[in-house]
């Protein structure tokens, strides 16, 4: 049986594990708009002491496209591309949980009953000679066996060409992975660009995007870095350092507005960063 004391030094641990993340969330010196509400939350995972628990925070969302459906589940939020059958943008946060409390990677893939124009299916994706490329990736996910199995939805999912996803891509999601077990916290916005199709598949017509795009907030003590990426659809040999870009560069060609929480100062030097210095290590 816990003696008082070891009650209230855990009740002290959890609610500062809580207020840290909360405060690394929005930035120790980031200040929010008056201008902008957004209602919406997700439910992050915190690990204390043995175990991983759930709290509800503010999501830092992109801007919504007209006509298109926004999506949350309890591990990330995206907004669905009814002509495309993929999203415009997938969102999520990563925090520094230890390989030891994750679950193993368990293949899934189905439908999401959550878009009610009907998801892409595996259909479209047989024998197109295209991998069924994660957004959200599996590993990202994998803090509970639910955020894992939902990051199998079909509607996470956009036609990559083998040697890309399994490839430069699998080496960027890796590289991410790894910087948010050394950081307080990673918030990743990624997606297609549709402004260049190469091909589309199955029954729904789900499009092939040329290039996709990543984009990265890292929180560090009272700092934010901000970080893009502009990757082709195709097989590479180069670093994906050879590929980083300013945020504001992908917001020109895909049209959202990742960070609109930040006020407009700070948006204007993390979008405009190519630096890639503070991602290498």
């Amino acid at each position: 049986m816990k003696t008082n004391h070891q009650k209230i030094l855990l009740a002290t641990i959890f609610a500062f594990l809580i207020s840290m993340v909360v405060y690394y969330f929005w930035g120790a010196k980031v200040e929010t708009s008056d201008t902008i509400v957004d209602d919406l939350s997700i439910d992050i995972p915190v690990q204390i002491n043995d175990s991983i628990k759930m709290i509800s925070v503010p999501f830092n969302l992109p801007s919504e496209l007209k006509g298109h459906h926004i999506i949350k589940r309890s591990f990330y939020t995206f907004s669905y591309n009814e002509k495309h059958e993929q999203p415009d943008w997938i969102a999520y946060t990563l925090y520094p949980i230890a390989d030891s409390l994750r679950v193993k990677r368990k293949d899934h893939f189905r439908i999401d009953p959550l878009v009610k124009t009907g998801s892409a299916t595996l259909k479209d994706y047989k024998r197109s000679g295209y991998d069924r490329g994660h957004l959200a990736p599996a590993k990202a996910m994998s803090y509970s066996k639910e955020a894992m199995s939902a990051s199998f939805y079909m509607s996470n999912m956009s036609p990559q060409i083998p040697s890309f996803n399994r490839g430069i891509w699998k080496k960027l999601e890796a590289k991410i992975y790894e910087l948010s077990l050394q950081s307080d916290s990673l918030y990743v916005v990624t997606g297609p660009v549709f402004k260049e199709i190469i091909d589309s598949i199955g029954v729904n017509k789900v499009s092939v995007p040329k290039y996709y795009y990543k984009t990265i907030l890292r929180f560090q003590k009272d700092t934010i870095y901000g970080l893009g990426f502009l990757l082709e659809n195709k097989k590479s040999s180069q670093s994906y350092f050879d590929f980083v870009v300013s945020i504001d560069s992908i917001e020109k060609l895909t049209g959202i507005d990742f960070y609109t929480r930040l006020d407009s100062l700070k948006q204007k030097k993390l979008e405009s960063n190519t630096d890639f210095t503070m991602f290498r290590n």
